[in-house]
């Protein structure tokens, strides 16, 4: 007689589970690790927010304090005060949404084209690709800052604008490969049924491929 699918094999069967005995030691050793997970990850935020109260001797002090002697909560408007905090935050959501939207729009595209548009030598290219992914970054410091010192073709100097950040970090090999996978997936029926419906590549794109990415996309982190 077949097995049932629907019994999945676990390290404690239903049976042990339903013990009074098994129930206990399920729920002390789940809440045990949930507990040492949650110290683990909590624990060094706990130590920079009451870091942030303390004074320079009592931060250097050896042992640490768990909780601050003589709390100083000015300590923190000086900080976003005369360091400009405000302003930091604001240009690290600039240059990080501005290069996640140039990323999106070129990885997008070229891993559109690469997996359902076929070019010539399209494997060839993508293969390229991903063999920079084994170019370790601080080798890609020195070219990537000759490049944006002197743009090829145009001879622009882009040092000191947002471009010599950004442009460096539009193509990456790993994300069109991402994308390309999931492109392979959609069914070349449905690819097929909008071209006779007349919709062109880039409609294809942005009215069915784009949608069932996002919607597979918000699925996975849910």
């Amino acid at each position: 007689m077949a097995a049932n699918p629907s019994q999945n094999r676990t390290l404690i069967s239903a049976a042990a589970l339903n013990r009074p005995r098994g129930k206990f030691i399920y729920w002390t050793v789940l809440s045990t690790v949930l507990v040492v997970f949650t110290l683990v990850f909590l624990g060094p935020l706990y130590w920079m927010v009451t870091g942030g109260f303390k004074s320079a001797q009592e931060v250097l002090q050896n042992p640490p304090t768990l909780f601050p002697k003589d709390p100083k909560p000015g300590t923190y408007a000086t900080a976003w005060s005369q360091l400009k905090i405000a302003r930091l935050l604001f240009n690290t959501m600039y240059y990080a949404f501005g290069a996640l939207a140039f990323q999106l729009v070129f990885d997008v595209g070229a891993a559109y084209a690469i997996s359902k548009l076929r070019p010539v030598l399209g494997n060839l290219i993508l293969g390229m690709m991903l063999a920079t992914l084994m170019i370790p970054a601080a080798v890609l410091i020195v070219p990537q800052y000759l490049t944006v010192l002197d743009l090829p073709l145009l001879h622009v100097n882009l040092i000191g604008t947002p471009w010599a950040i950004w442009l460096p970090t539009v193509a990456n090999g790993f994300n069109i490969f991402l994308l390309k996978r999931f492109f392979d997936s959609i069914p070349e029926d449905l690819m097929s049924a909008a071209a006779i419906d007349g919709a062109s590549p880039l409609r294809t794109l942005w009215s069915i491929v784009l949608p069932m990415w996002v919607f597979e996309f918000n699925r996975a982190i849910a």
